[in-house]
Formats: structure tokens, C-alpha cells, sequence
């Protein structure tokens, strides 16, 4: 008897786990649907898929003063 309610309760969790797993993926289409009909596509000015490839870049400095080692007591 309790074989048998494990099993139940795992398919049961794993169906509840499914069909939340497809209520969400229904809502998220619908949501890039909605959001996609009122965003202006634009062209970029940069290619975004352009890669960098040398030169230096300017050194980075910082400067911070040390604490003392032991304080006075």
C-alpha cells in the first residue's frame, strides 16, 4: 500500500509539474505576441556582432593607503 501512494504522488507531481511547464510557455507566447505587435524593430548604428581586435587599452591605477599593521593599545 504505501508503493502504491508513492507512485501515485510522483505522477501526480509530475503531472502537475507538466501541465504548470505548459500553462507558462502558453502565457510566455502569448506575452511576446502582444509584446512584439508594439515594438518599432530598429536598425542598429553599430553591428553588434562585431568583435574587437587589438590595440591597447589604458591601464587601470588604483592608489589606497594601507591600515597600520598593529594598532596602539
Amino acid at each position: 500500500m504505501r508503493g502504491f501512494t508513492l507512485l501515485t504522488a510522483t505522477i501526480l507531481t509530475f503531472g502537475y509539474g507538466f501541465a504548470a511547464q505548459a500553462a507558462m510557455k502558453v502565457d510566455r507566447a502569448a506575452t511576446i505576441r502582444r509584446v512584439a505587435a508594439t515594438v518599432e524593430p530598429t536598425t542598429p548604428t553599430a553591428d553588434a556582432n562585431r568583435v574587437w581586435y587589438g590595440g591597447m587599452l589604458a591601464p587601470i591605477t588604483v592608489e589606497a593607503k594601507a591600515a597600520p599593521a598593529c594598532p596602539k593599545t
